[in-house]
C-alpha cells in the first residue's frame, strides 16, 4: 500500500510540474489577443465554481469567528489579494518574456516566502536552505547573461517584463505566508474556495468577456488548458502532498522550469509558426541547471539532512 501512494504521489507531482511547467507556453499564445486581468479572471472563475460543486462538507471557521474576529476577514482578504496580484503580474510578464524566462523567474518566490516565513512566522532557517537560495540567485543572473546589457540600461522591454515578474514572486511570497495562516484556522481546500471566488468576483468589473469571442481553434484550446491548469495543478498538488512526502514533491516540482524548457523545444517542432522559441546560450542553460539545484535544495534539503543525521 505504501508503494502505491508514493507512486501515486509521485504521478500527482509529476502532473502539477507539467501543468505548472506548460502553463506559460499556453500563456504566451492568447496575451496579445486577451488582456491579463481578463485571462485571470476567466481562470479563477473556473476553479470557484469548480471548488464549489465538487467540494463536498465544507470545513470553515465558525460564524461567530468571522463576525467577531476581523483578522480573519482580513487574511482571507489579503490573501485574495496578494493571490490575484501574482496570476495578474504572472500572466503580464508573459508578454515581455519568453515562457521559459517567466518560469524562471517565478522560482524567486519560493525564496521569498522562505524568507517571508522566517520573519514573519519565526520558522527556523536551514543551512542548506541558504545555500540554496544564493544558488537560486547565481542561477537567475546566470540564466540572463545575454540580457545583462540591456537590463543594466534600465531599459527595453525584458526589464519590464523582469520587474513584474519579479514582482509577481514577491507577491505571491506574500500570498504564501498568508496561507500558512489560514491553514491553522481551516482546510485548504476550503480557503482556497473562498479566495478563488473573492479573486474571482474582485476581477468581474475588470474583465472583458467580448475579448473571448474570435478566437482560432488552437487559441481557444491555449485558453481552455490556461482555465483548467489552476483546477487540475493545485488539485494534483494537495492529492499528492496527502500521499507522499514533502521532499519528494518538493524536488518533483523544483523541475518546472526544466519542463517549460523541454515542452517549449518540442513545441516549437510541432509547430514552429504556432509555438516560437527563442534559443539560450550555453551559459543560460547552465543557468536554469543551477536555478532548479537552488530551489530544489530550499524544499528538500532540511529534509534529506535530518534523515542523515
Amino acid at each position: 500500500m505504501r508503494m502505491s501512494n508514493a507512486l501515486h504521489g509521485f504521478l500527482l507531482a509529476l502532473t502539477t510540474a507539467l501543468f505548472w511547467g506548460t502553463l506559460p507556453i499556453a500563456l504566451k499564445q492568447i496575451t496579445g489577443r486577451i488582456d491579463p486581468l481578463t485571462i485571470v479572471w476567466l481562470r479563477f472563475t473556473v476553479a470557484a465554481l469548480w471548488l464549489w460543486m465538487t467540494l463536498p462538507g465544507p470545513r470553515l471557521p465558525p460564524f461567530h469567528d468571522w463576525s467577531e474576529d476581523g483578522r480573519l476577514v482580513l487574511l482571507f482578504l489579503l490573501a485574495s489579494f496578494f493571490l490575484g496580484a501574482n496570476f495578474v503580474l504572472y500572466n503580464t510578464s508573459v508578454g515581455y518574456l519568453s515562457a521559459p524566462a517567466t518560469q524562471i523567474i517565478s522560482q524567486a518566490g519560493p525564496l521569498l516566502l522562505m524568507i517571508g516565513s522566517i520573519v514573519f512566522l519565526r520558522e527556523p532557517l536551514h543551512r542548506v536552505q541558504a545555500w540554496g537560495g544564493v544558488l537560486l540567485t547565481g542561477g537567475l543572473v546566470l540564466f540572463f547573461n545575454d540580457k545583462l546589457h540591456e537590463l543594466l540600461r534600465f531599459d527595453g522591454p525584458y526589464l519590464t517584463g523582469l520587474a513584474i515578474g519579479l514582482l509577481g514572486a514577491f507577491v505571491w511570497g506574500a500570498y504564501g505566508v498568508l496561507q500558512k495562516v489560514l491553514l491553522r484556522e481551516c482546510s485548504s481546500a476550503s480557503s482556497l474556495r473562498i479566495i478563488y471566488t473573492g479573486v474571482a468576483l474582485a476581477l468581474t468589473p475588470f474583465a472583458v468577456p467580448s475579448q473571448l469571442i474570435g478566437l482560432n481553434v488552437p487559441q481557444y484550446l491555449c485558453l481552455a488548458f490556461c482555465a483548467l491548469n489552476t483546477i487540475v495543478a493545485y488539485g494534483s498538488f494537495g492529492k499528492a502532498m496527502g500521499l507522499w512526502h514533502t521532499a519528494g514533491v518538493g524536488a518533483i516540482l523544483s523541475l518546472t522550469p526544466l519542463f517549460t524548457l523541454a515542452c517549449t523545444s518540442l513545441a516549437h517542432v510541432a509547430a514552429p509558426g504556432f509555438f516560437p522559441f527563442v534559443p539560450l546560450n550555453a551559459a543560460s542553460w547552465v543557468g536554469a541547471f543551477i536555478v532548479v539545484a537552488g530551489a530544489g535544495l530550499m524544499s528538500v534539503g532540511p529534509h534529506i539532512f535530518r534523515k542523515k543525521r
